[in-house]
């Protein structure tokens, strides 16, 4: 069939833009794979992908360029998911390179390049989102329906936590180290450089804050000043491509038409442009079996 066959080579040529490599360059026995999304963007990265260890990686993009840190429960051995229920974490720090971004112009969330497959019902999307409602942002957009669906918020009323630091104290902060981490390896809040006193200090505050367009708008990006964003997530597990809400496990493997997850992402609303982006893959994704249609995509005849 003409859909098959485009479907086929949509999938190859995703797969080869991300630099997915070769199964057999995957790390050990994993399932998971974290690999990169968006052109102009440069990483410091192996073969083998990007590290989901909390190591830190460096990049760089024509709109910002900082340190990368990503954690998946069980990849990071720490004891940063001690005592939690996360499933994983990542935290960018760095500088924005083009003057007047606005934090209204800044979004983060998923897109996906081809539509869902065997869509769940609507009643079962709303009951989901239904349960979700008080860990989204007010701010929060979706289409699940579309030939691209999407569904993304502001990264200002969406990262746990976030803080501004002046660019000249952080001359002497090491490579491989991030500022600003508390005993808890949270980073540590802080929005005081914005001068604001109507901004609360709390992160679950700053989030609901800037949930109204009308907070966002009144702020821009200083390409002077450090910026660290931390977010994490409770209720998807990349190791199982699970989406867990309450009593409900979603898998969402036969939904996703072959597609990866942003593991992080930041991007300009209006142009699309990345200002960093990295996606998860799991091995199930890249051979699928849908008992309905019995169609495949094999990985092995990509590369």
């Amino acid at each position: 069939m003409k859909q098959d066959h485009d479907e086929r080579e949509a999938f190859g040529e995703y797969a080869k833009q991300s630099e997915l490599p070769p199964l057999e360059d995957w790390d050990g026995d994993s399932l998971l794979l974290c690999s990169v999304r968006g052109k102009n963007i440069s990483y410091t990265k192996s073969k083998k992908g990007l590290p989901t260890d909390g190591r830190i990686v460096h990049f760089s993009s024509p709109l910002f360029v900082g340190k990368l840190l990503t954690r998946i429960r069980d990849d990071d051995q720490s004891s940063y998911f001690h005592h939690k229920s996360r499933q994983y974490n990542w935290i960018v720090q760095g500088q924005f390179i083009r003057e007047g971004i606005g934090f209204d112009e800044v979004i983060t969330g998923q897109e996906f390049g081809r539509p869902f497959r065997n869509a769940p019902s609507s009643k079962l999307v709303q009951h989901l989102l239904d349960m979700l409602k008080h860990k989204l942002p007010d701010s929060f957009d979706c289409d699940f329906s579309s030939d691209k669906p999407y569904f993304e918020h502001p990264l200002l009323s969406g990262c746990q936590h976030f803080r501004i630091d002046e660019a000249t104290k952080l001359a002497d902060v090491e490579e491989n180290e991030l500022h600003g981490i508390g005993p808890d390896c949270n980073v540590i809040e802080d929005t005081s450089l914005l001068g604001d006193d109507n901004i609360p200090k709390d992160g679950a505050g700053r989030r609901k804050y800037f949930s109204k367009q009308s907070n966002l708008k009144r702020y821009v990006f200083d390409t002077s000043k450090v910026y660290t964003f931390d977010f994490y997530t409770n209720f998807f597990n990349p190791q199982t491509f699970c989406l867990e809400v309450g009593p409900i496990s979603l898998d969402t493997i036969p939904y996703f038409n072959g597609f990866p997850l942003f593991l992080s992402m930041a991007k300009i609303k209006s142009t699309g442009d990345y200002l960093w982006a990295t996606e998860i893959w799991n091995k199930r994704l890249l051979d699928y079996h849908e008992e309905e249609s019995r169609r495949r995509f094999s990985f092995s005849s990509w590369f």
